[in-house]
């Protein structure tokens, strides 16, 4: 049995998520509680019930009372390094949401606390364990595809999240308080999953970014990234804020033997074609997934259970740092019109 600590204040994100997972989870014993501002102790308190220990103003004093086990941070990301790094100084496992800083200068000096004290950092980037993700990393990895060629992913969500606070934007549309927009907040989710899936770093990247809704906020609402993988292998993102809804998502690789894609036309399904002689002659195939699988709940539990020795974690420090170097690299091309090597 587990104790965690969930760091977070007012405004930050997904606080009702990560309530539900500790709620949920029977590995979860204790939760201790930390907001500097103190407003969200009742709601937390509210949701995991009898699991709820202490509340705490500070790191330092949920430390004094014992180091978790593992420490769920969510914090405004201009707010979260100052809250990690004393984590991390003093050993504990941190699981973060995404992105947790805003300049990636300062992640970097975290990945080296966190490497030197022997502690995970994990940014939720939880489209990893998915097992559409999982089952085409296998496929990959197998040379189900072949030599890669060129890989596309799109992450589309809702302008209207920006509309309904149009004078009074979200933290995240906020650039010294977010470090970007739709990129940094949620197109990372897809630029860390092509990394993950290909088994490759980026190693160039361009971009062109825009506020295509034309809405009164200083980051970008639409994104389009070129990468080129350390293989040799070509990628786009296409990330924005364009619907009215919660939007579309999917994935493409292609290879010379074939293709493997996710979430074509927004249905919940795996789909591969391959060339080889191996599918012996069953060239196309088809998984579907259903609705088992989702939200916060295993994620935490995967992130837990990798901080308790189980499993291997399913993202490292370096991983994380890698993501936010290709979202600000793109930042830096779309400013200044020229390609960045990475």
């Amino acid at each position: 049995m587990a104790t965690v600590a969930l760091i977070t204040e007012e405004g930050a994100a997904h606080q009702q998520p990560y309530r539900a997972a500790i709620r949920d989870l029977d590995q979860i014993e204790r939760v201790e509680l930390v907001d500097p501002g103190g407003t969200t102790f009742a709601a937390s308190t509210e949701v995991v019930g009898a699991k709820a220990g202490g509340a705490h103003a500070s790191v330092a004093a949920l430390l004094d009372a014992g180091a978790p086990d593992m420490a769920i941070v969510t914090m405004i990301a201009a707010h979260a390094p100052d809250v990690i790094r004393p984590l991390l100084d003093a050993g504990v496992h941190v699981m973060a949401e995404k992105p947790a800083c805003i300049r990636v200068d300062d992640f970097a000096e975290l990945v080296e606390l966190a490497d030197a004290n022997g502690a995970h950092l994990m940014l939720a980037l939880a489209n990893r364990i998915s097992p559409s993700v999982q089952d085409a990393r296998r496929i990959i990895h197998d040379g189900g595809v072949g030599d890669l060629y060129a890989v596309r992913a799109v992450q589309v969500d809702d302008q209207t999240r920006i509309q309904r606070r149009l004078h009074d934007p979200d933290w995240t549309f906020q650039r010294a308080l977010a470090g970007g927009g739709h990129l940094s907040w949620l197109g990372i989710h897809r630029l860390d999953m092509l990394s993950f899936l290909l088994g490759e770093d980026v190693v160039d990247v361009s971009a062109m970014t825009s506020v295509a809704g034309g809405a009164p906020i200083d980051v970008e609402d639409l994104a389009i990234v070129t990468l080129r993988f350390e293989g040799g292998a070509l990628g786009v993102l296409f990330s924005g804020y364009l619907m009215d809804q919660k939007g579309h998502n999917g994935f493409t690789v292609y290879g010379s033997e074939g293709w493997v894609r996710s979430n074509e036309g927004e249905q919940g399904a795996l789909e591969w074609r391959s060339i080889s002689s191996a599918m012996a002659g069953a060239n196309d195939r088809r998984f579907e997934y259903g609705d088992g699988f989702g939200g916060y709940t295993p994620w935490v539990e995967h992130t837990l259970r990798a901080c308790l020795g189980e499993v291997e974690a399913p993202i490292t420090a370096q991983d994380g740092l890698k993501a936010l170097r290709v979202v600000h690299a793109a930042y830096e091309s779309a400013a200044t019109g020229a390609s960045v090597t990475l």
